[in-house]
C-alpha cells in the first residue's frame, strides 16, 4: 500500500513542536470539532466515557494488563509505585496488572500472551518489534471513537498524527526520545581533555574526529581495568550503520512496512561496517559485542565508568539524574555522505484490538498521557514526555549536571533531522534483529572480513524477508 505506516514527515515537525513553537494550529483533541480539547473529563480518566462505551460492564470490577520491558529500573519503579497507585485510586473499579519482562524477552512474552488469548490491554513498542509489526498483525485497536474524550491540549495534533494511519488513531505518544552522544564528564576531566560543543551538522565533526576523541580517554583495552572510549548503543545491528555512508537498507520498506529485498553486498554497507569493526580491533576504542554485553550486565556503561562516550537514546538521562552524574552531549558526527542522522523514538501507548476491557484500557492511556501525569513522569523518571509543557520542564531538571542550553540545541536538532527507528517501521523486525545479532558475531567478535560475511549472509537474509512476508500473508 502507498500509505506510510507512520507519518515520517511529521517526525521532522517534532523539533519545532517540542521547542514549543508547534507545527499545527490544532491541539491534541484528535481533530474533533467542537471539543476544544476539553470534554469535561478529568485527568484521571474517571468520567465522561465515549458515547456508548458503558462503565466497565455496569460497575463490575475489571482487570487490565500493561506489558512493560524492564529498562534501567526507572520505568520499572515508576509504573507500580506511581501509575498503578494513582490510577487505581482514581478508578476503584479497575485493577491494573503490570507485567514486566527483560527487554530481550518482550517480543516472546507478547507472542505468548497473544497466542494464549490473553494479550496485554496496553503496551508500547518497548521490545525489538514495533508499531508496524503489531499493526500488520491486526493487534492494535482503532482509538478514533475515543478521541473526543482525549484531554491533553499540550500534545499537538502533529504529534498525534505520527500514529494516525489511514484516518485511524492507532496510538497516543507517551514519550519522544532523541539520540545523541553522551559522555561521562568526569572521565574526560581526569584525562585533561576538553570536549568542544560542536554545532549539530557541523562538517568538522566527523566520525574520524570521534575516533580521535575516544582514543584520548581509552585505556587498558581488553583488561578488567579497561575504559573504552565509545560504544554504539543505537540500533542493535549493522543494518543501521550505513545511514550516513549514503545507504538506508530499510528505505524501500517505509511505504509498505515490508522489506522486499535488501542487498547486503552494497559496498556502502560493507565500508560502514568495516569502519565500526576497526573501532574494535584497529582503533581499540570500542569493546567487542561480547564484552559490551558483559559490561551491560553490570549497569549502564557510562555510569559504571567503563565507557567514556556512547551513542544512545535520551532515556539514558534518567540514570544520569538518579545518580547525579555530570555528563556532556554531542550531536551525531557527519558521515562520508555529508549527513548526520539521529534515531528518533516516538513511543505510543496502544490498546489491543482483542482487549476484553477497551474502555478501561482507554482510561489508562488517557491517564498516562494527561498533563498531570506527563509532568509527573518526566520529573520522576527523567524521561522526555510528548506533552510540550512537560517537555520544557524536562530540560530544567538537568541544570547542574550538564549545559542545558546546549542539550536543548542538540536535542531539538536531533528531532528535526532524525529518522524514526526502523524497528518501529518494519514488519518482522524482531526476527530480523535475531538473525543479524547471530550472523554479525563473525564480524564484531571474530574480526572476519565484513564484505565476505555480508556476501554469505545475503541469501539467508533474503529468505528471511520472504518468510516474513509469507507469514503476514503478503
Amino acid at each position: 500500500m502507498a500509505k506510510k505506516w507512520i507519518g515520517i514527515a511529521n517526525v521532522a515537525c517534532l523539533g519545532a513542536v517540542l521547542a514549543l513553537s508547534g507545527c499545527s494550529s490544532d491541539t491534541g483533541n484528535g481533530g474533533n470539532a467542537g471539543t476544544n480539547g476539553n470534554t469535561g473529563a478529568n485527568a484521571n480518566g474517571a468520567a465522561n466515557e465515549p458515547a456508548g462505551s458503558g462503565s466497565n460492564g455496569g460497575g463490575k470490577k475489571v482487570t487490565i494488563t500493561l506489558l512493560n520491558a524492564q529498562d534501567n529500573g526507572i520505568r520499572d519503579k515508576f509504573l507500580p509505585d506511581v501509575v498503578k497507585k494513582k490510577f487505581e485510586a482514581a478508578n476503584p473499579d479497575i485493577t491494573l496488572e503490570i507485567v514486566s519482562v527483560p527487554y530481550d524477552q518482550f517480543d516472546s512474552k507478547m507472542n505468548t500472551m497473544v497466542a494464549g488469548g490473553t494479550p496485554p490491554d496496553v503496551w508500547s513498542h518497548w521490545g525489538q518489534s514495533g508499531f508496524v509489526d503489531y499493526n500488520v498483525r491486526d493487534m492494535v485497536l482503532d482509538l478514533t471513537p475515543y478521541m473526543a474524550d482525549f484531554n491533553n491540549p499540550n500534545i499537538p495534533q502533529s504529534t498525534l498524527d505520527i500514529y494516525k494511519i489511514d484516518g485511524q488513531q492507532k496510538g497516543i505518544p507517551l514519550n519522544i526520545y532523541s539520540s545523541m552522544i553522551f559522555y561521562n564528564k568526569e572521565l574526560f576531566d581526569k584525562a585533561g581533555v576538553t570536549v568542544p560543543n560542536y554545532k549539530p551538522g557541523d562538517s568538522a565533526w566527523t566520525w574520524d574526529k570521534l575516533v580521535e576523541l575516544a582514543k584520548s580517554v581509552s585505556k587498558d583495552y581488553g583488561k578488567p581495568s579497561a575504559v573504552y572510549g565509545f560504544t554504539y548503543g543505537m540500533g542493535e545491528h549493522l543494518l543501521t550503520y550505513s545511514w550516513d555512508w549514503g545507504l538506508d537498507v530499510f528505505a524501500p520498506a517505509y511505504a509498505s512496512g515490508f522489506l522486499d529485498k535488501a542487498d547486503l553486498t552494497d559496498p556502502k554497507i560493507a565500508v560502514a561496517t568495516q569502519f565500526f569493526q576497526d573501532m574494535i580491533f584497529k582503533d581499540k576504542i570500542m569493546p567487542t559485542k561480547a564484552v559490551e554485553e558483559s559490561i551491560g550486565k553490570i549497569g549502564d556503561p557510562l555510569l559504571t565508568g567503563k565507557v567514556a562516550m556512547s551513542l544512545v537514546g535520551s532515556w539514558a538521562m534518567g540514570g544520569f539524574k538518579e545518580t547525579n552524574m555530570k555528563f556532556g552531549v554531542l550531536p551525531l558526527p557527519t558521515g562520508p555522505a555529508g549527513t548526520s542522522t539521529p534515531f528518533i523514538y516516538a513511543d505510543p501507548l496502544m490498546i489491543s484490538s482483542k482487549s476484553k476491557n477497551p474502555d478501561a484500557a482507554w482510561k489508562l492511556v488517557k491517564f498516562m498521557t494527561s498533563p498531570e501525569m506527563q509532568m509527573e513522569m518526566t520529573k520522576t523518571t527523567g524521561y522526555p514526555p510528548s506533552d510540550t509543557v512537560a517537555y520544557a520542564e524536562w530540560f530544567k531538571q538537568y541544570e547542574g549536571l550538564t549545559d542545558t542550553a546546549y542539550l536543548e540545541e542538540v536535542n531539538t536538532a536531533a528531532i528535526e533531522k532524525g529518522k524514526e527507528s526502523p524497528n518501529h517501521l518494519i514488519a518482522g523486525y524482531g526476527d530480523i534483529t535475531s538473525f543479524m545479532l547471530n550472523e554479525q558475531q563473525a564480524i564484531f567478535n571474530k574480526e572476519q572480513d565484513p564484505a565476505a560475511v555480508l556476501k554469505d549472509m545475503n541469501p539467508k537474509f533474503q529468505q528471511l524477508l520472504d518468510d516474513i512476508k509469507q507469514k503476514a500473508g503478503k
